[in-house]
């Protein structure tokens, strides 16, 4: 079994959410500015179940997204993915973390709420990452890629 993260490096619809992203990269230097979680492998140009918690959405959510391979950044781990969508199933609803995201990511507090998750918080902790809210979507990426094997990267 395998489980995939998407890692997004595309650009939002709207004015406000291009911002959003521009500062999310700018701030965790980094081209990713979020990563969903899905069980089994996923490809381009399919739709696929992703798990999460985004901002634009409002928190945790399962959401079924096309995977553009423009957007879209793969990376696939031979690992059992029950565990993983087990963890961020159990919190569906709980609210986004911005304080968090700021806290943790713009001024290095490291500080975590257990009832508000931001989008790599929530994947690391479901990968069993210490530290999850010190993760962002680049540093994910970074980690999960570091030792190549069992990883297949497509983007």
């Amino acid at each position: 079994m395998t489980v995939t993260l998407a890692f997004y490096k595309g650009r939002g619809n709207s004015v406000f959410q291009r911002f959003q992203d521009g500062l999310i990269r700018s701030v965790t230097r980094g081209i990713y500015s979020h990563v969903e979680l899905i069980s089994g492998d996923a490809l381009h140009g399919h739709p696929a179940v992703c798990l999460s918690a985004s901002g634009r959405d409002g928190g945790v959510r399962e959401k079924i997204i096309l995977l553009k391979p423009e957007s879209w950044d793969l990376v696939s781990m031979r690992m059992d993915s029950k565990a993983p969508c087990q963890f961020i199933k159990d919190h569906l609803g709980a609210r986004y973390d911005y304080t968090g995201l700021m806290l943790s990511q713009v001024l290095a507090f490291g500080r975590h709420d257990p009832d508000k998750w931001f989008c790599s918080e929530i994947c690391a902790a479901a990968l069993g990452l210490p530290n999850p809210q010190r993760v962002s979507p680049q540093f994910l990426f970074d980690v999960v890629t570091w030792k190549k094997d069992g990883v297949r990267t497509i983007g």
